[in-house]
């Protein structure tokens, strides 16, 4: 499956330079990667899904990954914690309502951050009050990636408001419910095509069955979740130095200064080996992650060594392709521009590099 993904995409990526120029994605895109079955890797038969371990999901996602972000958004959400929360918490009504939906290519969107919580869950102050069959919210979310095209979205919200981190529930919210509103696009410096989005809740009316799983526990869903997230992120940051290195070994090769090639003079050489050791030891390191996730072994603390570590040799290799093209590579429309520009986030999304390093020293510890 990792080499006919890799097919797929060197003919998918003949459409990057149209989406440069247009800032849209082309619609033989979507077709494509619908077609080939991609939004159901996560999800059992039963729903339409084609399920894969998580090992080979992420070595598809490193081949996705060398595509531009903004031509798979919604598959990066189908393998994500949404399918999993359902799988292991969602009545059965929740499942047989979202994961067709998922793998027909629909968006369920994760809504966890807030204008005054991001890191820090616990301190979220959209709330949820049970009324009889319903529950009322009232809040407000940001930073919530693809909502313009969001099928649904499974909403973090304050159930007990006199506790922290065991106060948090999860609910499913439809989009044109009335209270609910989506913000105009909040443009980003890259990873979307039209940026992120806020969404508030003015008395919100769902029904009662609109709850994931238990009441008071959707911080540790989300948790849970997000260790899924975390290879995700990972697979998405080396896919994309992977293309950005590959680009920058050719250039070298290609590019003659001095009457000799640039791969030629050592210190070029030395920025290649480095290049390709970090992309070799993160890989390894991912590939751990995803096993461990597959067999439940130090998922949390393996999870986080892969998030932090891959997001940061992705970012190192993107600045050191750059710097071989020169010039050339800080002209919009080229892979290794993209790639330098889009791996910055990678770094924040999923739990900012800062915090997984205060629960890796948490858990080194035992503290």
């Amino acid at each position: 499956m990792q080499s006919s993904t890799h097919r797929v995409v060197n003919d998918l990526l003949a459409y990057e330079p149209h989406f440069h120029e247009t800032n849209e994605v082309h619609e033989d895109v979507h077709k494509t990667l619908r077609d080939m079955g991609y939004y159901g890797l996560s999800i059992p038969e039963e729903f339409g899904g084609s399920p894969v371990d998580k090992v080979t999901l992420a070595l598809v996602q490193l081949e996705l990954a060398r595509l531009p972000p903004q031509f798979w958004p919604s598959i990066r959400q189908a393998v994500g914690p949404v399918p999993q929360l359902l799988l292991q918490h969602g009545t059965p009504a929740q499942r047989d309502r979202w994961l067709p939906r998922i793998v027909a290519g629909g968006a369920v969107c994760l809504a966890l951050t807030e204008p005054d919580a991001g890191s820090d869950l616990g301190a979220m102050r959209t709330t949820a009050v049970r009324n009889g069959d319903r529950w009322v919210l009232n809040g407000a979310k940001t930073y919530i990636s693809n909502a313009e095209r969001g099928d649904g979205f499974l909403v973090f919200a304050k159930t007990d408001t006199s506790k922290a981190r065991d106060g948090v529930s999860a609910f499913f919210v439809d989009p044109g419910t009335p209270g609910f509103t989506i913000s105009k696009p909040i443009r980003t410096m890259g990873f979307m095509t039209t940026g992120v989005y806020g969404l508030t809740f003015d008395d919100c009316q769902i029904p009662a069955e609109s709850l994931l799983g238990e009441e008071n526990r959707g911080f540790y869903y989300a948790v849970s979740g997000l260790n899924e997230a975390r290879v995700n992120v990972g697979c998405v940051a080396l896919g994309g130095s992977q293309i950005a290195y590959e680009r920058a070994l050719q250039y070298s090769k290609d590019r003659v200064t001095f009457g000799q090639p640039l791969a030629s003079h050592q210190v070029l050489q030395h920025m290649l080996v480095d290049m390709a050791m970090e992309q070799h030891a993160a890989r390894l390191l991912l590939l751990d992650a995803a096993w461990s996730l597959q067999h439940g072994v130090d998922v949390r603390l393996k999870c986080s060594y892969a998030k932090v570590f891959c997001s940061e040799a992705a970012s190192r290799i993107a600045d050191k392709a750059l710097q071989i093209f020169g010039g050339a590579g800080y002209i919009k429309g080229m892979v290794v521009e993209r790639v330098y520009r889009e791996s910055r986030v990678t770094r924040i999304f999923e739990g900012a590099n800062e915090i997984q390093r205060n629960m890796i020293a948490k858990q080194l510890l035992k503290m």
